[in-house]
């Protein structure tokens, strides 16, 4: 009777191992970008020939073990038309069978337990071009009066992440703005620094693997205005930026991000006699974005 108590737990083991899945992290990627290894080899049970599925925030996989040693194993992908969405460093999902790749849902157990430290956070570079539209003015010492304010902003950021979610990014931005008014055009250009913190939403895999990203930030910098031979210059702030986007994945270091944003902008400005004057405004402005990651 022991004896069979024993067989049956020995059997129970093996038959919940099967259906497991573990995490492993991703050692090295080919330039191929067909191969990619694991630490895990004979030891863990891994023979040459082996199928095992791979999951990734948006993509589930089928690779076959191709060389196999104790400590390490090299995985090609069973498609050799697909690029592997891995990189180095990445920790991913390892289902032990290749018969319920429909059921697959480790990526939401995954994330409950992950530690932000185990997440290999990345440095981008993004350039941004947006056309700005001006809601409302008031100008110290004016009367009111209508007000046709636009122009075009043109943005450089360095974006630091500290997770899946959170980042940082600090850019420099430079706007040339028409402001018409009744009886007069004026132009008035901009350059400041930028201050921006971001949180991005999980992938949507339905609809490309696309980021939903929302922002705060605000900005500091000079200001000049010139008009019928009249010149002024000072200081501008803003102070918030709030900021909607979308990031949409080109490839595994490339994003292109369709981005909306509403600013508030003080503007203090001395002109060559020595007159101060204060703008107060509101902007509302769309544009688009290109990232690129640095690894």
């Amino acid at each position: 009777m022991k004896i069979i108590t024993f067989l049956c737990l020995i059997l129970l083991f093996h038959s919940e191992k099967s259906f497991s899945y573990e995490l492993h992290i991703i050692q090295g990627v080919s330039k191929t970008g067909q191969t990619f290894v694991t630490r895990s080899g004979k030891k863990d049970g891994v023979v040459l020939g082996k199928l095992s599925t791979f999951t990734a925030d948006n993509i589930s996989l089928i690779a076959k073990a191709i060389t196999v040693t104790r400590e390490f194993t090299q995985w090609e992908v069973e498609n050799n038309t697909a690029q592997l969405p891995f990189r180095k460093g990445q920790l991913v999902t390892v289902y032990d069978t290749t018969e319920h790749l429909w059921a697959l849902t480790p990526e939401k157990v995954k994330t409950k337990f992950i530690k932000s430290s185990l997440y290999n956070p990345r440095k981008s570079f993004a350039f941004h071009t947006s056309f700005m539209r001006g809601l409302s003015e008031s100008v110290s010492g004016v009367e009111s009066q209508d007000i046709e304010r636009g122009g075009i902003q043109l943005e450089g950021y360095i974006e630091n992440e500290f997770n899946l979610n959170f980042a940082l990014a600090f850019g420099l931005r430079y706007t040339t703005e028409t402001v018409n008014v009744n009886e007069a055009s004026l132009t008035s250009n901009r350059f400041l620094g930028i201050l921006e913190a971001r949180y991005y939403f999980n992938p949507i895999r339905s609809f490309y693997g696309a980021r939903p990203m929302i922002g705060i930030g605000l900005g500091y910098g000079q200001s000049a205005t010139e008009a019928d031979g009249l010149t002024s210059a000072g200081t501008a702030l803003i102070l918030p930026i709030t900021k909607v986007g979308l990031s949409l994945p080109l490839s595994k270091k490339t994003e292109f991000s369709f981005e909306a944003a509403f600013e508030s902008i003080e503007i203090n400005e001395e002109f060559e006699e020595g007159t101060n004057q204060t703008t107060t405004a509101s902007n509302i402005k769309t544009g688009i974005a290109i990232k690129r990651f640095f690894q």
